[in-house]
């Protein structure tokens, strides 16, 4: 509350002069760090089983009727948004299927190879 009686938001009361604190803001500051930090974690957790679990179902999905290779690319796209590592062999996957779309697009209409 300030003098005139009105709420205020806590990084505008903590970073307000005369607030009391030596650093301004200095806990509200510590807050909002540690709850980004919490939330983050579990981005990057969710993303993971997620991802993994995209993954797994492709996999199953090679030998069951179903997308099987679109579940896998699509686990690793997702799993890339959070790691480096799997954003590089997403990337690498990528360019070797669209290389084989390529060839595969330019084959005469016959069927034949050249």
């Amino acid at each position: 509350m300030t003098a005139t009686g009105t709420r205020q938001h806590p990084t505008t009361a903590a970073t307000a002069p005369g607030a009391g604190d030596a650093e301004p803001g200095g806990q509200v500051a510590a807050a909002r760090t540690g709850r980004a930090l919490g939330w983050r974690v579990l981005r990057k957790a969710a993303v993971a089983v997620a991802g993994v679990a995209l993954i797994v179902a492709g996999v199953a999905m090679l030998v069951l009727p179903g997308p099987g290779v679109v579940a896998i690319l699509a686990g690793l796209g997702l799993l890339g948004t959070e790691f480096p590592a799997a954003r590089r062999v997403s990337e690498r996957i990528n360019g070797y299927v669209r290389a084989a779309w390529r060839k595969i697009r330019r084959r005469p209409a016959d069927g034949k190879d050249a």
